[in-house]
């Protein structure tokens, strides 16, 4: 018996360390979910405040966007705005009759070179059958005045070098050149 009575206290003693170990196990597991609902708490008053900190700053921006439209809206008024676009028109009205008026004057020192070079225009008349019209001629000597010939020019006595087709064409020009053409009296 004796035996027993030993393995029994052993039993008893084991289960005595088995309990011990447990409450201390459940002590620290306490503790640790304790801790961990601290932290989860501290966590969530953190992010209040911040969350109360974006709000504050949300509402005020809202606050600082509705003045600065409220004072936008009332720098913008119709009547203001009616009357830049009625100065805007009559710059633009002015700005056209000048144009017109450039190109009025354009014309008519154009048409008083060509006078005074020895162009004669004659107006178009009915034409009899059988009878041609006269015909109208530029006088050789429109050159402008005040500009020099090339220095680059070449004496008249040596011959030079043309393209077939560039005197084709000079020659083309050269028997066209009695002829007016529009840009003769308005420019290109």
């Amino acid at each position: 018996m004796s035996e027993e009575k030993e393995a029994l206290r052993k039993l008893i003693m084991l289960i005595s360390d088995l309990r011990a170990k447990d409450e201390e196990r459940y002590e620290a597991h306490v503790n640790f979910m304790n801790e961990t609902i601290k932290m989860i708490s501290a966590i969530e008053s953190q992010m209040n405040k911040h969350w109360s900190t974006v709000l504050e700053s949300l509402k005020e921006l809202n606050e600082s966007i509705s003045v600065n439209l409220d004072s936008l809206l009332t720098g913008i008024n119709p009547k203001g705005l009616r009357e830049t676009s009625k100065s805007l028109k009559e710059i633009m009205d002015t700005m056209n009759k000048s144009v017109q008026t450039m190109n009025l004057e354009k014309v008519l020192s154009e048409l008083k070179v060509l006078k005074a070079g020895g162009i004669t225009y004659v107006p178009a008349a009915p034409v009899a059958v059988g009878q041609q019209p006269e015909s109208i001629s530029a006088a050789i000597n429109l050159k402008p005045q005040g500009l020099k010939t090339p220095g680059g020019a070449k004496i008249a006595g040596e011959p030079e070098w043309v393209d077939p087709h560039e005197k084709a064409k000079k020659e083309k020009e050269d028997e066209d050149s009695h002829l007016l053409k529009p840009s003769d009296f308005f420019g290109t």
